[in-house]
């Protein structure tokens, strides 16, 4: 059986300029979903005037969300991430170079890197029940290393393998 439990998922983000030294993600929301990921496309296609297609590779940007208890210590953390890259009348938006990594329960680990913050709430919303809404932060990265189990980190160490033999 497999294990599919999120519970002991963890975050680390590392910006170069903001956070050197990293800060942890602990303060998942529980009204949202807590960490999502869009569906990357590395290929595009172009109908051509004949009928047939035309395939390419582009650019596949990983854009990862995460939805935080709002008020908590992350989520002021990220504030302060968002505010760093918000230029203004005085303020300069920094080039602050963003990674992330997230450790999954059966201690799979995935990398994301060269990326950066890109939205973000300025203040906390209240909802109509009256409580304040979870903080959803979005991230785009341009590159994605690691493996999310262990199975998967030997299935790809196994096809390195035999890539190399063949």
């Amino acid at each position: 059986m497999e294990h599919i439990g999120g519970f002991g998922t963890g975050i680390v983000i590392v910006a170069l300029q903001s956070f050197p030294m990293g800060f942890k993600l602990t303060k998942f929301a529980d009204d949202s979903d807590p960490i999502s990921a869009r569906d990357i496309q590395p290929f595009g296609y172009r109908e051509l005037y004949d009928g047939n297609i035309f395939t390419f590779s582009q650019t596949a940007p990983v854009e990862v969300s995460v939805a935080i208890i709002p008020n908590s210590e992350d989520d002021i953390n990220l504030k302060i991430l968002l505010a760093n890259k918000k230029g203004g009348l005085s303020l300069f938006p920094f080039d602050d170079i963003t990674s992330m990594v997230l450790t999954y329960p059966d201690k799979g680990r995935t990398v994301l890197s060269h990326g950066s913050i890109i939205s973000g709430p300025a203040l906390d919303s209240i909802q109509s029940t009256g409580r304040r809404k979870s903080n959803v932060y979005k991230f785009v990265f341009a590159s994605v290393t690691g493996a999310q189990s262990k199975k998967q980190l030997i299935a790809g160490g196994i096809q390195t393998v035999l890539g190399l033999l063949g």
